[in-house]
């Protein structure tokens, strides 16, 4: 299948096209050509240069592709400048979807995030039904375009899906880039690690394949999914490289009383679950171990 993505360039673009390659999908990405590309070049069968929100860019990203995934994002706008988060991100989302629509895709895949939840109810379950009450530019752009992903389905039938990933955890092409590596390297050299905060994760490949195992379901149309692995304090990190490591680190005990919210991930396994993905959204704390002796002889 030909699938058009933006982001590419970015570490999560990055893992899944690498990972719709594998699957033997035809990759077209759309990429500034100021970007770096080289670690995406082996996995890209055609470019298209340009931003996402750009009409041109969008007409030829979208021309003949069956499948668009649109990973990309405005950062700066998001965080900073309000109209442009809404003409780039909000609006360039949205053209980018009736681009898609009129040049005949048959499915349209977005990435959204946990961002878009901030306000959580206590007398429900954490789950996709939830309202999506965001608290910041970047989640109420995300919420902001899944409505229109659920009206496209229902209105033209074409497969449109939400996937909200939370921080996303993993080895980044650019090492120093990678999540937790201050931490990790300080263990190594043996200094002491005071560091606060926690919050809820997800590796990096799960999220990939989730993108990439949606590509051709019918049963994701008109869904949304919550990608969710667990929650963990981030001074965690240190205390399993310290255990990998045998270093003399001392490590600031920065733990709380535990999440005030538990994310219900059931349809989210039940869709890995059909794609032999039984590992994907359960890897605990087995896989921030994984990781971090994967990080090890890189730091």
């Amino acid at each position: 299948m030909l699938v058009a993505l933006t982001g590419a360039t970015g570490f999560l673009g990055y893992h899944t096209v690498r990972t719709l390659h594998a699957a033997g999908h035809r990759v077209r990405v759309l990429a500034r050509r100021t970007s770096r590309r080289d670690h995406i070049e082996p996995y890209v069968a055609e470019w298209v240069f340009g931003d996402f929100y750009d009409p041109q860019a969008q007409a030829g990203l979208v021309a003949g592709a069956e499948c668009v995934i649109h990973a990309a994002v405005d950062y700066h706008a998001s965080d900073h400048i309000p109209v442009q988060n809404f003409d780039r991100n909000v609006a360039g989302t949205l053209k980018l979807l009736e681009a898609a629509r009129l040049a005949g895709a048959e499915q349209f895949i977005f990435v959204s995030s946990g961002a878009a939840y901030a306000e959580i109810l206590p007398d429900r379950k954490l789950d996709e039904k939830h309202p999506t009450w965001p608290d910041s530019l970047y989640g109420a752009y995300k919420a902001s375009v899944e409505p229109f992903l659920k009206g496209y389905h229902a209105r033209f039938g074409i497969n449109t899906s939400s996937w909200r990933p939370v921080a996303i955890y993993g080895v980044h092409h650019d090492i120093g880039k990678s999540r937790w590596i201050d931490q990790v390297r300080a263990v190594k050299a043996g200094e002491n690690v005071d560091q606060k905060g926690g919050g809820k994760i997800v590796h990096v490949q799960d999220v990939a394949d989730a993108l990439t195992c949606a590509v051709g379901d019918q049963q994701v149309a008109g869904k949304y999914f919550n990608l969710v692995d667990r929650h963990m304090y981030w001074q965690q990190v240190a205390e399993i490289a310290r255990e990998i490591t045998g270093s003399s680190s001392r490590i600031a005990d920065n733990k709380g009383p535990g999440p005030k919210n538990t994310y219900d991930t059931t349809a989210t396994q039940e869709f890995f679950d059909r794609h032999g993905k039984t590992r994907a959204i359960r890897r605990g704390l087995d896989g921030i171990r994984e990781y971090v002796t994967e990080l090890l002889p890189l730091v």
